[in-house]
């Protein structure tokens, strides 16, 4: 798939956002931005249930409303606009994450992707973070139906949430690498991810993504 040609549309359509924030200067700027996001999700997610679709857009409205405020990287960011729930950690293992990976690429994008992955056997994070990476490394998927639906929307409003946050800072003209990996259509992101780095990789960028929310 061409994830590079959504990537260009993305660029397009990001500089349109950018002119109208120029062309209408009486307007909210939170407004204009928000009607782009909202505008997003509405298109992507427009087979999902009502129920997710509003949960999903009441997170990214409360990520615009509360943006101006908040510091740290874009993973930061979006961690501290979900709701804390119970641990993930014990709940999960690293094949649950690749499942719900490779099941919604095929659900979004049509394209199937090869379910092996590698591990890192030395993980490139913090010691603690290394830790509980290495303690669900290996073993079979153990998510429950219930825990299979959390971390499907728990994975999917963080994603979500930091591509808002890289729209917000591009927006707010701060200095922000592009690419097909962090401005795309849900899915066409990870698509991209595992053709540079792989799926192993892209395990890893989702585990630091929960770690993260969970740890902040």
């Amino acid at each position: 798939m061409d994830f590079e040609v959504q990537h260009s549309i993305w660029i397009e359509q990001v500089g349109k956002l950018m002119k109208s924030k120029e062309s209408l200067t009486e307007t909210n700027q939170n407004n204009i931005l928000s009607n782009f996001i909202s505008q997003a999700i509405e298109t992507e997610l427009r087979n999902e249930l009502d129920t997710f679709k509003t949960s999903i857009k009441n997170l990214l409205l409360r990520a615009s409303e509360q943006a101006p405020r908040l510091t740290g990287t874009i993973r930061e960011r979006a961690a501290m606009i979900l709701p804390k729930t119970e641990p993930i950690f014990p709940n999960i293992r690293l094949s649950d994450i690749r499942n719900m990976v490779v099941f919604e690429i095929y659900k979004r994008c049509g394209h199937a992707t090869e379910t092996y992955f590698e591990r890192y056997s030395s993980p490139p994070g913090t010691r603690e973070q290394n830790q509980v990476y290495s303690a669900i490394a290996h073993g079979n998927a153990k998510c429950t139906a219930q825990w299979t639906e959390e971390i499907r929307y728990l994975i999917t409003a963080l994603a979500l949430l930091k591509r808002f946050f890289t729209v917000y800072d591009t927006f707010n003209n701060r200095s922000i690498q592009l690419t097909s990996s962090n401005l795309n259509w849900f899915g066409t992101c990870w698509v991209s991810h595992i053709d540079s780095k792989g799926l192993g990789d892209l395990v890893w960028d989702i585990f630091l993504d929960l770690w993260t929310y969970e740890n902040l």
